[in-house]
């Protein structure tokens, strides 16, 4: 990433709750910085208005603030919004970050192109582009550099690395938290200060956040390393020596470790389909029933991982990570023992038999059906005619397509763009919105229990107004739709 035209473009989001599916995006802020985190242009803030079908969980707007009648009074279209913001990350050369991004935002972006015809991952590689995350680092830096900066800590004095808390800890102004562009300006402080600190280190994982990069090192033989991510938990500093045992077969970019530190005896001789069931078992459930959970994860390689050789792995940091020695090697002769090629076989049945395993059955909507399979050129070609039908104001294409998800997601988007056209679709949108807000777990009545729990507790004046502002916008939608 050294070419002068490059840059990162750091932004955060604030949801209306954590679905990342369903939820929806209400404040988009965004900045972008050259290599050096020194900020090119100006920031973008925007609000973004609510659809009628998806009301804002009533914790989430007592966090932000953000309430629905903001919204509606500040807010652009989603359509208008993610448009936008398409093209900002769209820029050739954008390595877009944030504070989670990869698992959190970064989920919603990629459902609002989809529910508005925009292709979902192009942007995230086309072009030079690519993606990053400022909680890869702070894992890091947690793990094998703890001195460089200081460290928040719950009461029982594991690392609690919020955003807010870091900044605070490390005197950096955290007032405004939960506001996505203070957020984003905490963000790039944060980045400054490990920059400085740890120089090796930023530039190592910068240059280790692709796909491409991570499977480069995993191809280095050894099959041993100490990995980073917060699968391995803060008490834990976020990361565990490891042993690569195989990639998941039907996932390419996925890669199955073994924790070094557990107990891996079952990897000898249990058959696929008990292994598969040891990975799944809870801590509870374990301890109830005397059995030992397998402590194999997958790791996706496309989500910035970090590997480093065991080298690495010194006895003072072995002490701080809590690994015992004496186990870490019996795993590792242990492993070596058993050989590779049996187990890679058994553990491609696991993920077989774990890839067959019931689904239960869940009233999903089209928009939320975005990992159920890629759209075929076709009908990324009729998205991309659609586009362009509505910025040159001209008649739709005729909806044919392969992808019932592209049609019912078209037929939608003409109406909320038009709502007082007479193409005969406000009867279907108005049944698709009351079937939603009767949903069990987002709709009006899942709103209203969960209003008058948080009564039940202590609210301050400003808390009460929040509510109040919220109970009234969902009731309005209810009577709206005559739910």
């Amino acid at each position: 990433m050294a070419a002068s035209s490059n840059s990162f473009y750091w932004y955060d989001l604030e949801t209306t709750g954590l679905s990342t599916k369903w939820d929806r995006i209400t404040q988009f802020a965004g900045q972008r910085t050259d290599l050096d985190l020194n900020p090119v242009g100006d920031p973008y803030v925007t609000y973004v208005r609510l659809p009628p079908e998806v009301l804002p969980d009533p914790e989430s707007v007592l966090i932000t603030g953000i309430t629905p009648q903001r919204l509606q009074a500040e807010g652009i279209s989603e359509w208008e919004a993610i448009n936008r913001i398409h093209k900002l990350l769209s820029k050739p050369g954008t390595c877009t970050i944030g504070y989670n991004n990869l698992s959190f935002d970064d989920e919603f972006i990629r459902f609002a192109l989809f529910r508005n015809l925009l292709p979902p991952y192009k942007r995230e590689f086309n072009q030079g582009n690519s993606r990053f995350d400022l909680y890869t680092v702070i894992r890091a830096a947690a793990a094998m550099r703890p001195e460089r900066i200081q460290w928040p800590t719950n009461e029982e004095g594991v690392i609690s690395p919020t955003l807010a808390a870091l900044a605070l800890e490390n005197e950096i102004d955290p007032s405004g938290a939960h506001d996505a562009l203070r957020d984003v300006q905490m963000s790039i402080e944060l980045a400054h200060l490990i920059k400085r600190a740890e120089p090796r280190m930023w530039a190592y994982l910068l240059e280790h956040r692709s796909r491409q990069a991570v499977e480069r090192v995993l191809q280095d033989g050894s099959r041993f390393y100490l990995n980073v991510g917060s699968v391995h938990g803060a008490r834990r500093q976020f990361a565990a020596p490891v042993r690569v045992l195989a990639t998941n077969p039907e996932i390419s970019s996925r890669v199955l470790v073994a924790d070094l530190t557990a107990d891996l005896s079952m990897l000898e001789s249990a058959t696929p389909e008990e292994l598969n069931e040891a990975r799944f078992l809870s801590k509870e459930e374990a301890k109830a029933s005397n059995r030992t959970r397998l402590a194999v994860f997958e790791v996706a390689t496309n989500k910035c991982p970090v590997f480093v050789g065991l080298d690495a792995l010194s006895d003072s940091l072995a002490d701080r990570l809590q690994v015992d020695i004496d186990t870490l090697n019996h795993n590792i002769e242990f492993l070596e023992r058993i050989g590779q090629q049996g187990l890679e076989s058994r553990l491609h049945q696991m993920m077989r038999v774990s890839n067959e395993r019931p689904v239960p059955e869940v009233d999903r909507d089209v928009s939320e059906r975005l990992y159920e399979g890629f759209i075929e050129r076709s009908d990324e070609r009729l998205c991309e005619t659609i586009h362009q039908a509505i910025e040159n104001g001209v008649p739709w294409p005729n909806l044919t397509t392969k992808d019932d998800r592209v049609r019912t997601l078209a037929n939608r988007l003409r109406y909320e763009l038009n709502p007082d056209d007479e193409s005969g679709h406000a009867a279907t949108h108005r049944a698709f919105v009351q079937s939603m807000l009767r949903r069990n777990d987002s709709g009006v009545e899942a709103k209203r229990n969960r209003i008058k729990e948080l009564r039940s507790g202590e609210l301050t004046r400003e808390q009460a107004r929040i509510l109040n502002d919220v109970e009234t916008y969902i009731e309005a939608t209810a009577t709206r739709y005559e739910i």
